[in-house]
């Protein structure tokens, strides 16, 4: 009976630990967003999708998920884009080389969920990481070239909280 317990709380916790993000495309076009190690969507796994100008998609980040998120501007029907490609097409299975905006996530790492827009690699879209109910920190955002690597920006959560992700705010 404890074992069952244990089981049963291991499962909650993990539940509880992991981070949905609703993905929302305010540009005129669409962006493709981009996931490195990949997430949770639509019943699968997934390193990317096509998301419609001014749409939203919501995945999950699992417990213990570092990794990034970043908009693809310009892409084909393959998922060879202007900026923001990488290996997989439409479905990333690799990180993007140079060029994009990143929104950089890890989740529930000693109980705490850190995240940071970074231009370390590139800037093509102005990105905003907005944290919603119980977490007090304000929105996040990278919208320009000239604002670094973002490392100045890394804040936190307690996990559990879920997130948006704006592109083109």
């Amino acid at each position: 009976m404890i074992s069952r317990i244990a089981v049963i709380l291991g499962v909650l916790t993990a539940i509880c630990s992991a981070a949905d993000v609703n993905v929302i495309n305010n540009c005129n076009e669409q962006i493709d967003p981009g996931f490195f190690p990949a997430v949770d969507y639509d019943g699968g796994k997934t390193g990317g999708f096509v998301l419609a100008a001014h749409e939203n998609a919501t995945v999950e980040l699992p417990s213990h998920w570092a990794g990034r998120i970043w908009p693809r501007t310009g892409c084909d029907n393959e998922g060879v884009c202007e900026t923001g490609s990488c290996r997989g097409g439409i479905n990333c299975t690799d990180p993007a080389p140079a060029g994009p905006t990143l929104a950089q996530f890890n989740i529930d790492a000693y109980h705490l969920d850190f995240f940071n827009p970074s231009t370390v690699d590139g800037f093509n879209v102005p990105v905003i990481i907005v944290p919603g109910p119980g977490c007090t920190t304000p929105p996040v955002g990278g919208t320009g070239l000239d604002e670094g690597n973002g490392c100045q920006n890394t804040t936190s959560c307690p996990t559990g909280v879920n997130y948006e992700v704006v592109f083109c705010t």
